[in-house]
């Protein structure tokens, strides 16, 4: 099987490369121990150097050499943010950046079982009855047998006739808060929601 022939362009910096036996510059006896690049064009190029000299060219080196003030200051805006592209939310990228956002966070929520048409599958299983109870107590859910009785005492205090001065729509709002109520610590459904939310939680 043929060998692959080397290909420079995918070297890296960090891979190793055979040293070279003499230091480059001329009239230096050392070995060539140490490498240094080229150029900022030519990163995977190397001098070879002794200690000394390798020092030396590195205390001179210059990457931005041979550079405009705006091509220094676009490689600086890059590294400043890894080479990934950047704005601000009030630019005028605005409209694709929120737009991406807002399918990324629907595609999470559909992998999370979360989406809109899993929400109201699931709302689905709910009894008429209850569900009407549920929003007459102003709730979005069955969480608890606690909020339920919280929520039911906090309408009742709100709702009392000393609270309103024997208001007529106090009065009506308070008696289907309390058929709600009713309805709600009698259903089985609420019970089996209750007892299978307590065991899996």
């Amino acid at each position: 099987m043929k060998k692959k022939p080397h290909d420079q362009h995918l070297e890296t910096p960090w891979d190793r490369v055979e040293k070279q036996n003499c230091c480059e510059v001329k009239g230096c006896p050392e070995a060539g121990e140490f490498r240094a690049p080229k150029s900022r064009l030519k990163l995977n190029s190397y001098y070879w150097f002794c200690l000394e000299h390798v020092r030396d060219y590195n205390a001179k080196w210059n990457y931005c050499k041979d550079m405009g003030i705006e091509e220094v200051d676009h490689l600086r805006r890059n590294d400043a943010v890894w080479g990934k592209p950047t704005w601000p939310l009030s630019g005028a990228k605005q409209g694709i950046y929120t737009h991406r956002m807002d399918e990324l966070g629907k595609a999470w929520q559909k992998f999370a079982g979360n989406d809109e048409a899993q929400v109201k599958k699931s709302q689905k299983y709910i009894p008429e009855a209850e569900r009407q109870a549920i929003h007459d107590l102003g709730l979005q859910s069955i969480e608890s047998w606690k909020d339920i009785k919280k929520r039911y005492l906090d309408l009742v205090k709100e709702l009392h006739p000393d609270t309103n001065g024997g208001q007529k729509s106090a009065e009506d709002r308070l008696k289907k808060v309390n058929l709600a109520y009713s309805l709600l610590k009698k259903s089985i459904f609420v019970k089996e929601t209750l007892q299978e939310t307590e065991l899996t939680s």
